[in-house]
């Protein structure tokens, strides 16, 4: 496992073609971070990583799952009460995505409100968006309009993770 880098999320949410993909991408990074940062803190012996550690992390295992490997961080104060949050958020968000087959918008109010909660999108970049802002547009700029909101949400969700990744990063260290 690694912590993902800026250029690598950049280049996976830029080929992301629908929100789904950006949420599903974010969701992996975060995983990843999340993984590594556990691996690192219990890797400190080779025959620990080889038969106590990696099986512990496997699909079945029981910390194969971010919140449990996330609580666990927090609750040795290896991470915050907001990153905890963060994550959580992003793990809603991914269960939210994988309940529906079609595909969603970055204009779906719950999406939106689950965004807005995110404490490293507050400090970085809030997303602004409102229906009403679509009125009296025509379909062209209606669809010029949802294409630049799409834009901005890939571009806060990119700035928040890489955010998270590099307070993971830092209590990994």
């Amino acid at each position: 496992m690694h912590l993902p880098n800026e250029a690598e999320l950049l280049e996976v949410i830029t080929q992301a073609d629908d929100p789904n993909a950006v949420i599903m991408a974010a969701y992996h990074a975060l995983d990843d971070a999340v993984g590594a940062v556990l691996q690192s803190m219990l890797s400190r012996n080779e025959q620990a990583v080889q038969y106590i550690v990696s099986p512990l992390m496997r699909a079945q295992g029981p910390l194969a799952d971010i919140k449990v490997r996330a609580g666990l961080l927090l609750g040795l104060g290896v991470i915050s009460r907001e990153v905890y949050c963060d994550l959580e958020v992003f793990v809603r968000l991914r269960e939210f995505c994988n309940d529906f087959n079609s595909s969603l918008s970055f204009s779906d109010p719950y999406i939106l409100s689950e965004l807005r909660s995110v404490e490293t999108i507050k400090r970085t970049m809030p997303i602004d968006f409102d229906p009403s802002m679509m009125s009296g547009l025509s379909e062209s700029m209606m669809n010029m309009f949802i294409l630049r909101h799409h834009q901005k949400v890939c571009s806060t969700i990119l700035l928040a993770i890489t955010e998270l990744v590099g307070q993971l990063r830092s209590a990994r260290t």
